[in-house]
């Protein structure tokens, strides 16, 4: 759980607890992926998010309604932005999903990701 003060918040990325989020099956190319997150932080006016995200591996679309900015903590996925060329990533790898894209994620080996979503209009994040 974050640790509030006056001046941050801190969370371990690592050790949070997700809750299961299931993949929607008619985004599913291959494989029973298993996914499960967090929201570690909403911002006061609720346009940014931090959290915490699981997967095990797969493959499957997940669109981007909103701006993402992620880390990967451990595993290995190759995501393909639709038009785009595949990128493969990593434990330590940053990765930025401009808002609009459809990703297909081929999940390797499970992955755990910490991500900051930037939604300005307050369309997708105001149900976290």
């Amino acid at each position: 759980m974050p640790e509030l003060t006056d001046k941050m918040i801190s969370s371990s990325v690592v050790d949070a607890a997700v809750e299961p989020q299931p993949i929607d099956p008619a985004d599913i190319v291959s494989g029973s992926p298993d996914a499960a997150t967090v929201v570690l932080r909403l911002s006061d006016d609720g346009t940014q998010a931090i959290g915490v995200w699981h997967c095990t591996p797969g493959v499957f679309y997940l669109p981007h309604d909103m701006a993402e900015t992620l880390t990967l903590i451990e595993g290995r996925v190759t995501v393909t932005p639709e038009g785009g060329e595949p990128v493969e990533l990593g434990p330590g790898d940053t990765a930025f999903f401009p808002a609009g894209n459809r990703v297909l994620w081929d999940v390797h080996e499970t992955i755990r990701k910490s991500w900051h979503l930037h939604d300005p209009t307050r369309e997708y994040l105001s149900g976290s």
